[in-house]
C-alpha cells in the first residue's frame, strides 16, 4: 500500500470528510494518547480508495516516537482487498475476539478456532454448552462428511477404532445413550454389559461367544441357541452300541469346566429295546448300555481314554 503523508484535503458542505492517499493519525500526549473524536449526532468514517485493490486499515504496536507510523510491528489489518472484506492478523498473531471482559472467540495461526476457549486443540473446538441446529427439517448436521442426507446427524469415519464413542458410564438416573423409536444396527455389533430388551427380539439367527473355559486367555467359545424355558446347553448325537450292548459317549473336553447338573435323553432308533445310563459323566464321557441285561460291574478304569 503506498504510503504519502502529503496530500489532506477537508472539503466542507454538507458532509465533511478527510480525503488522502495515506493518513497517518498520531494523537499527541496530551490525551493520554488516544485519538479522541466527538459529535453532536452521527460519526462516520471512510476508508476508502480508487484503487481496485481495496484499501488497508492497518494497525501496529511499538511505532517509534515522532515516527511516520509506518516502521512498528505489524499485528493486524482490516482491509478491502480484491473486493473482498477482511480482518487480517500478522506475523504469528493470532485473532481474537474479547467480549465482556472474557475471551470469546479466538483463530490461532494454525487456523483452530476455538469459542469459549484460548486453546483450541482442533480446528473447530468448543467449551461448554453447545447446540447445533439448523434452517429446515431437510437440513442436518454431518460430521466426517458433506455428502449425505441419511439421517438428521451423520458421522462417518475409516481412520479411526471407533466411529462414535460414549463415555458415560457415571450417568446417574439415565443411560449413556438411550434412543425411543425403532433401531437399525447393520453390522456386528458388540455390547460389553449387560442387555435388557423390553419386547420382543428378533433375529434371523442367533449364538453366543463366551471365553474357552480352558483357555479363557486364548480362545473363544462359540455356541447356537437353542429356544426353552430353562436355561440350559443341549448336546446331541448318534451312536452304536457294540456286540455287548455299550457305547461310551465322549462329550467336548470344556463339557465339565462349563456344565452342571447333567440330564440324559436316550432314543432307541431302528429297534425296540431298552437303553439307560450304566456310568454318569465323567471325564467329559459318559457311558450307555442297551437291551434288558443289566449293567454290570464297574466299568474298566481307561474307558474314558480317547
Amino acid at each position: 500500500m503506498k504510503k504519502l503523508i502529503l496530500a489532506l484535503y477537508l472539503l466542507f458542505g454538507a458532509s465533511q470528510f478527510l480525503q488522502a492517499q495515506s493518513i497517518t493519525l498520531q494523537p499527541n500526549t496530551g490525551n493520554n494518547g488516544n485519538l479522541l473524536i466527538k459529535s453532536t449526532s452521527f460519526t462516520y468514517g471512510n476508508v476508502s480508495t480508487s484503487d481496485a485493490g481495496g484499501a488497508d486499515l492497518i494497525f501496529r504496536r511499538s511505532e517509534p516516537a515522532n515516527d511516520i507510523g509506518a516502521t512498528g510491528t505489524l499485528v493486524g489489518a482490516i482491509s478491502t482487498r480484491s473486493d473482498k472484506f477482511q480482518i487480517n492478523a500478522y506475523d504469528n498473531h493470532y485473532l481474537n475476539f474479547y467480549v465482556n471482559s472474557r475471551n470469546a472467540f479466538r483463530i490461532l495461526t494454525n487456523g483452530y478456532t476455538g469459542v469459549n476457549t484460548t486453546a483450541p486443540s482442533r480446528f473447530f473446538h468448543v467449551k461448554g454448552s453447545t447446540i447445533l441446529s439448523e434452517t429446515s427439517d431437510s437440513a442436518n448436521v454431518q460430521i466426517g462428511t458433506t455428502t449425505s442426507n441419511l439421517a438428521k446427524l451423520v458421522v462417518s469415519s475409516s481412520g479411526f477404532p471407533n466411529g462414535v464413542f460414549i463415555n458415560a458410564l457415571n450417568t446417574g438416573g439415565g443411560y449413556a445413550l438411550n434412543v425411543n423409536g425403532s433401531t437399525n444396527l447393520n453390522g456386528t455389533t458388540f455390547i460389553n454389559g449387560s442387555l435388557a430388551v423390553s419386547g420382543n427380539l428378533s433375529k434371523g439367527s442367533g449364538s453366543f461367544k463366551i471365553d474357552h473355559p480352558l483357555d479363557p486367555e486364548n480362545k473363544y467359545l462359540y455356541h447356537s441357541f437353542v429356544e426353552s424355558p430353562d436355561m440350559m446347553n443341549v448336546y446331541n448325537g448318534n451312536t452304536t452300541t457294540d456286540k455287548k450292548g455299550y457305547a461310551t459317549i465322549t462329550l467336548p473336553d470344556y463339557f465339565e469346566a462349563l456344565n452342571t447338573d447333567f440330564r440324559y435323553q436316550l432314543t432307541a432308533i431302528g429297534t425296540f429295546t431298552q437303553v439307560i445310563v450304566c456310568e454318569k459323566v465323567q471325564h467329559n464321557q459318559f457311558k450307555i448300555k442297551t437291551k434288558k441285561t443289566q449293567c454290570g460291574g464297574k466299568l474298566a478304569s481307561n474307558w474314558h481314554q480317547k
